[in-house]
């Protein structure tokens, strides 16, 4: 993994016990669209892919979409 990197920054936040930069809430009720598979979804449907300690898109392994704010954003 990359210093730095928003993975990085994730993985740091997780084992501090503090909450992720990028992780997707939970009890959100907003709408995110992902850039790769063009689909629009809740926020809290973003998922963990345990391999690759990363948050995906909920169509994972289907659409290559990651990361909240990067590839899948929130729809003002």
């Amino acid at each position: 993994m990359i210093p730095g990197s928003k993975q990085c920054d994730d993985m740091k936040a997780r084992k501090d016990g503090t909450v992720p930069p990028f992780r997707p809430d939970s009890a959100s009720d907003k709408l995110v669209r992902c850039e790769h598979c063009g689909e629009t979804y809740m926020e809290k449907e973003i998922k963990w892919d345990k391999i690759h300690e990363r948050w995906v898109c909920k169509n994972h392994p289907k659409c290559e979409g990651t990361v909240l704010r990067f590839d899948i954003r929130h729809i003002d």
